[in-house]
C-alpha cells in the first residue's frame, strides 16, 4: 500500500508540474502577446506623431514663405506685352535704338509629367539694338537684370558696316542681337 500510494503521490506530483509548466509557457505567451500588443501601439503612436510634426512643418513653411510665394507669383504674372514694353523702354534709358524682332511661345519641359500643371509658360524674345559700345553694353547689362523671371539664351555684339554718305558722322555703330526667354503665368494666345 505504500508503494501504491508513493505511486499516486508521484503521479500526482507529476501531474501537478506538468500542470505548473503548462501555466507557466500559457502565462508567457500572455506576457509575449502584450509586450507585442505594447510596441505594436507604441510604433503607431510613433508613426501618427512624425506624420502630425511633418503636417506641422508643411503648415509651418507655407506660412513662412506666403510672401516669397506672392512675390513669385508678381515676378510671373506679366504679361507679353508689358513685357515687350519693359524691353523696348530700355532704350530709352541707355540712348540706344531697341526694338523686339519676334516673340514666340515656347514648351517648357518638366520632369515626371507630360503636361504643363505649374501654369508658367515661356516666351522667347528675340531683341536687337544699335548704339554706340557702352550704351549697348549698359542694354546688356540691364537685359540680364529684368524684373522678372527671364533668362539671356544668348547674345551677340558685332560691329555695324560704317555708311559712307555725306551725312555719315565719324562715331563707330555696333550692333546687339539678344535671345531671352521668360516665364509668365499670363495667358498666351497662339
Amino acid at each position: 500500500m505504500k508503494t501504491q500510494n508513493i505511486a499516486i503521490y508521484a503521479w500526482v506530483a507529476i501531474t501537478v508540474a506538468i500542470a505548473a509548466w503548462v501555466g507557466v509557457f500559457i502565462y508567457a505567451g500572455w506576457i509575449s502577446r502584450q509586450l507585442d500588443t505594447h510596441q505594436s501601439q507604441a510604433t503607431d503612436m510613433q508613426s501618427i506623431s512624425e506624420r502630425e510634426m511633418e503636417a506641422i512643418r508643411l503648415h509651418a513653411l507655407v506660412r513662412d514663405t506666403k510672401n516669397l510665394r506672392a512675390q513669385l507669383d508678381g515676378l510671373t504674372r506679366t504679361d507679353v506685352i508689358g513685357v515687350a514694353n519693359i524691353i523696348e523702354s530700355i532704350g530709352k534709358i541707355v540712348g540706344a535704338k531697341v526694338k523686339i524682332g519676334a516673340a514666340t511661345p515656347e514648351a517648357i519641359e518638366q520632369k515626371g509629367s507630360s503636361n504643363n500643371t505649374s501654369g508658367l509658360r515661356a516666351v522667347s524674345f528675340v531683341v536687337e539694338s544699335e548704339g554706340t559700345f557702352a550704351s549697348l553694353m549698359n542694354t546688356a547689362a540691364l537685359l540680364e537684370t529684368l524684373p522678372m523671371i527671364s533668362s539671356i539664351q544668348g547674345m551677340e555684339i558685332e560691329r555695324a558696316p560704317l555708311s559712307s554718305g555725306p551725312n555719315s558722322t565719324k562715331q563707330v555703330m555696333w550692333r546687339l542681337v539678344a535671345h531671352i526667354r521668360v516665364l509668365t503665368s499670363a495667358d498666351i494666345s497662339s
